[in-house]
């Protein structure tokens, strides 16, 4: 019995090896929120304001968006994929959009975290960078 479920896990395991390396960018973001929302806690409420019980929303998020990832993979992989390569030549599309999607939501926190304690919006301030480099850049096209 032992042997049998260690086969299947190494099975699993293999199978969804593609995608070990956007579960772990995802995870990573999820980590990084993570220290921005302790931050933000410790220095608008001291160390009393830091909850030790909103950390299990880490784990449980961090559970749940590598289940996305990889139930989105299995249906692309093994459903999906002959119909997505008709149209479009990149590989495990819809599972890298997840995500970007996951570490996309990660940003916005991160971004709403250190907005909260430093009143900079770091997303605003990047679009300004992006658009003033535009503009230079057309400036010396012309």
């Amino acid at each position: 019995m032992k042997t049998k479920l260690l086969l299947i896990c190494s099975s699993f395991l293999a199978v969804i090896s593609p995608v070990k390396p956007l579960i772990y960018v995802a995870v990573l973001a999820i980590l990084i929120d993570t220290c921005f929302g302790i931050w933000r806690s410790v220095k608008k409420g001291g160390w009393k304001a830091f909850k030790s019980r909103r950390l299990s929303h880490t784990i449980s998020k961090s559970f749940l968006y590598s289940l996305a990832i990889m139930f989105v993979f299995l249906v692309e992989k093994y459903i999906a994929a002959d119909l997505v390569a008709h149209f479009i030549a990149i590989d495990l599309l819809m599972t890298k959009v997840t995500a970007f999607f996951c570490v996309f939501v990660e940003i916005l926190s991160i971004n709403e975290n250190y907005e909260a304690v430093t009143g900079k919006n770091i997303i605003k301030a990047l679009k300004n960078f992006v658009l003033r480099a535009k503009e230079e850049a057309d400036k010396l096209k012309n």
